[in-house]
């Protein structure tokens, strides 16, 4: 039997704070969301499909969430 990868649940509670708090850097969601041991890799690829944004700021990345991604997060809870 192989284990499927699904990072929704993961993509879900970023973009769920990022709903509260607009923008936050990524050590923050990190630290807030330590049970997905979330890297800068997560982040890339949630910027990669379109959900978030990652702007360079001071020394470290900003995370801020796209239009498309709040309309992933919709339909996730609605599917949920």
């Amino acid at each position: 039997m192989r284990m499927v990868d699904d990072s929704s649940p993961k993509y879900a509670a970023v973009l769920r704070l990022l709903q509260s708090w607009k923008q936050l850097p990524e050590s923050d969601i990190a630290r807030i969301l330590r049970q997905y041991y979330l890297i800068t890799d997560d982040f890339r690829q949630m910027e990669d499909q379109g959900l978030l944004t990652m702007s360079f700021a001071g020394d470290e990345y900003m995370i801020t969430p796209t239009l498309l991604g709040r309309l992933w997060l919709e339909q996730y809870n609605e599917e949920e």
